[in-house]
């Protein structure tokens, strides 16, 4: 295979989203009805995105981060309670739970999948905990059966971030149907991209119920005006037509990534457990080797056309729990009511160890949306082989 040190004249990485006709049409039908805020688009979608997801119950909000916020405020969580969190996501995994005025704990990640690891869960859990936020990263399933397992009969309750899973099985089920409430984001970016929403699943109709109530503001209990928009729920039933093709794709990229890498000892093609169905929002790989060389790579193989990145540092060293400006709500771990593990400590230097080996440097992502297909895959292994030579 011959080595291009840049690519060809014309060559790009494709985009994501491709929006088009089907689209369009969408988005007309709603100017044409004159309703552009939450009605029968929207009722429409989450009939079709609850039947796509085996669900009882599904509803469309604004954004994930809004899904996330619903989902504590409907469980009750609030001032003094704990919420075990991944420090391995985007920033709104954990900051919905100071949202409620509620305490972050965040617990180590396990290094298969990324996610929670249920071990470390066990000595996170205190006689505040009400809740945890588990993230399936990258549309990898973490070990959400073993995690509700461990919180059967102890009155915590399990939330999914799904975020990037849209499709994904943990064990043949849906991801986003284990736990009480599962929350997807339908960002510009993610697998359904609608430019911005959310959907949250539950199987409870009292959940069902309550979440409705909040998401749309005048309740009688605090509520907010968290609602989807026609546009959004339009484009999301027709891009959910074609997700499971979508999702195809990048399964089978993956596979091709794996097959084409597997010999270059410095990067591992990051795999889900055998049990379960990824449908890879980002191909993860793991990389190995001293860091300096490693930030090199990376500048190269970016600079050859390659869209790889880094993840991001991990959560517990974010501003939002290491305050320098005393917020106006307060800082719920500060408070003279709570005496739970976090009083007087300091976020950034609680030891996690295996997240702060991984996240920024050791894990990079590459998109693997269609229409990626086997040209651009064989251009990045091309380029990985010959900068890892």
């Amino acid at each position: 295979m011959k080595f291009r040190s840049l690519p060809e004249p014309g060559f790009a990485w494709p985009r994501w989203p491709n929006y088009g006709e089907e689209e369009a049409a969408a988005v007309s039908r709603v100017i044409a009805s004159n309703q552009l805020y939450a009605k029968e688009e929207v009722l429409s979608f989450e009939t079709a995105y609850a039947q796509f997801s085996s669900s009882s119950y599904a509803l469309g909000v604004g954004n994930a981060t809004q899904g996330l916020h619903l989902a504590l405020a409907a469980l009750g969580v609030g001032l003094g309670d704990e919420v075990i969190v991944t420090p391995y996501s985007w920033i709104s995994s954990a900051s919905c739970i100071l949202m409620q005025n509620a305490i972050p704990i965040f617990c180590d990640i396990e290094d298969k999948t990324f996610g929670i690891d249920p071990i470390k869960l066990e000595e996170c859990i205190s006689e505040r905990t009400r809740a945890v936020i588990l993230v399936h990263m990258s549309g990898y399933p973490s070990r959400v059966h073993e995690i509700k397992t461990i919180l059967a009969g102890r009155n915590i309750d399990l939330i999914e971030d799904a975020s990037h899973a849209h499709g994904a099985l943990a064990a043949g089920q849906r991801i986003g149907t284990v736990g009480r409430i599962g929350v997807f984001s339908l960002h510009q970016r993610k697998a359904l991209a609608v430019g911005d929403g959310g959907i949250i699943l539950t199987q409870e109709r009292e959940l069902y119920e309550k979440i409705r109530r909040l998401r749309s503001f005048g309740d009688q209990e605090l509520s907010y005006n968290y609602r989807m928009s026609e546009f959004a729920a339009a484009i999301g039933k027709v891009r959910l037509q074609n997700l499971d093709d979508d999702n195809a794709i990048r399964r089978r990229n993956h596979s091709h990534l794996t097959e084409e890498l597997g010999d270059v000892n410095e990067i591992e093609v990051v795999q889900p457990a055998p049990s379960d169905t990824a449908v890879f929002y980002a191909v993860l790989l793991r990389v190995h080797g001293e860091l300096n060389a490693r930030s090199k790579r990376l500048a190269r193989l970016q600079n050859s056309g390659l869209p790889l990145k880094q993840t991001w540092d991990p959560l517990h060293r974010h501003p939002h729990f290491n305050p320098v400006v005393y917020p106006a709500r307060g800082i719920p771990w500060q408070m003279d009511n709570y005496d739970g593990p976090m009083r007087d400590k300091i976020y950034a230097a609680v030891s996690l160890p295996v997240v702060e080996s991984l996240c920024p440097h050791g894990l990079w992502e590459l998109p693997v949306h269609p229409p990626v297909g086997d040209a651009e895959i064989e251009f990045a292994v091309e380029q990985l082989r010959h900068v890892f030579k």
